[in-house]
């Protein structure tokens, strides 16, 4: 899911489940109405994003599980890219219905593997349909959850990478696999405020509230997600897809709920956006290769929340987060995050440096040559700037540096480069 939509932006107990059944009834209701009636059918609109990076990097030489040393080459071209197919109408009571479905506008062949004989992967990021009025909005379907798309923390201008999530990267695969402090969304692990963190994209219930006096409250519900597998059987939280079955004691987390929150205001000729998440599901342990996992005595109820907050004057915009995200994990495997940034906008023209630092203890871990127990660190360095051409059209260039810090040769194995880019937007 692109941050570019974050404007809409587990449970433990039965009570939350019939609270959000009972808000759904009462939509569902309030569309069946007589007065329901829509002015006009639904119509599709297309709409997406398309960027495209050259890297000029150097990433250290990383060495494998096996003993085995993997360098890289310099140049890397990278590029991503959605189109996004939204309709929306708007009935005689005045709630909007309506319906999106986001289509990868790459190549999703991701490669054999057991659970994905034929090596291709999900074309279709999302698909959900929704409903807004004075009553706040839902959202049903295969989507991000409410705290991914609420989040306020540090900005970027670097399109494609900045301290959230990335679009793209540039570092070892060894150590990709080796240095935890980066786990939960390949290597910036963003807790409650980082979808692949948590559900992802796996089907969900949301609920937004209206905004009152400044403050807005999103609730999202999980029936059930996995970390892999096929969406045929339990919803991939990586990719989306309906629940066809979803068997118990298969290795998977359920009932998650998502709890978020966020503040915006004025004061004056100062901006002010708070923001808070937590979010908590349930494992359904199972047989060692069932579901997920070949391992799951490794996993455990999933904890793990979020924070941030921007200020924004005259052009100038402050900002930052952090978060603790144990992945679903058991013991001392938990993330903890803290990032800050200072973006500057004028006109045509933004940009940005800052900084993302993670941490885990990773004491749990059962060692290898190159993933050996103890303290994983990894500082991520960003400076960054765009310049509109025209609406649609903008330019992006910065540099970045990957710092890590462990016991191995690939958890330390460092990597910068170069980044000069276009963004379209559609």
């Amino acid at each position: 899911m692109s941050r570019m939509d974050l404007v809409w932006r587990q449970s433990r107990t039965r009570n939350v489940r019939n609270a959000l059944l009972a808000t759904t009834a009462l939509v569902v209701g309030d569309l069946s109405a007589g007065a329901g009636n829509a002015a006009e059918p639904i119509k599709l609109e297309v709409r997406g994003y398309f960027q495209t990076m050259i890297v000029f990097a150097h990433t250290d030489r990383d060495v494998s599980a096996a003993g085995v040393g993997q360098s890289y080459r310099a140049i890397n071209p990278k590029y991503e890219g959605e189109i996004w197919f939204t309709g929306t109408t708007k009935l005689d009571n005045g709630t909007s219905v309506g319906v999106r479905v986001e289509l990868e506008a790459w190549s999703q062949n991701s490669g054999v593997s057991p659970t994905n004989p034929t090596g291709t992967g999900d074309q279709i990021d999302e698909e959900y349909i929704f409903a807004f009025g004075d009553w706040g909005r839902i959202e049903l379907g295969a989507t991000d959850s409410a705290s991914f798309k609420m989040v306020y923390s540090a900005p970027s201008a670097l399109i494609g990478w900045g301290f959230g999530e990335h679009n793209f990267w540039q570092w070892g695969d060894n150590f990709l696999a080796s240095n935890q402090a980066g786990r939960g969304f390949l290597l910036l692990g963003t807790a409650a405020a980082q979808s692949v963190g948590f559900a992802g994209d796996a089907t969900k219930i949301t609920y937004f509230s209206p905004r009152f006096a400044g403050l807005q409250v999103g609730v999202s519900f999980t029936p059930s997600f996995s970390a892999s597998g096929s969406t045929a059987t339990c919803a991939f939280r990586g990719g989306s897809g309906e629940i066809n079955n979803c068997p118990r004691n298969n290795n998977a987390w359920h009932d998650g709920l998502d709890i978020s929150a966020n503040y915006l205001n004025k004061f004056g000729d100062v901006s002010l956006a708070l923001y808070g998440a937590y979010v908590t599901a349930g494992f359904d342990r199972g047989a060692a290769g069932a579901g997920n996992s070949p391992n799951p005595s490794i996993f455990g109820r999933y904890k793990s929340w979020a924070s941030g907050a921007q200020i924004g004057y005259s052009g100038f915009t402050l900002g930052g987060g952090l978060g603790r995200d144990n992945n679903g994990l058991k013991g001392q495997n938990a993330v903890r995050w803290y990032a800050a940034s200072l973006m500057y906008e004028n006109g045509p023209f933004a940009m940005s440096a800052g900084w993302w630092g993670g941490r885990n203890d990773d004491r749990t871990r059962t060692p290898t040559a190159q993933n050996v127990p103890g303290k994983d660190k990894i500082n991520y360095y960003e400076v960054g700037a765009n310049y509109t051409l025209s609406p649609g059209i903008k330019l992006t260039s910065g540099l970045f540096y990957y710092a890590g810090s462990g016991q191995s040769k690939s958890e330390k194995a460092d990597s910068w480069g170069v980044v000069f880019g276009t963004a379209l937007t559609f």
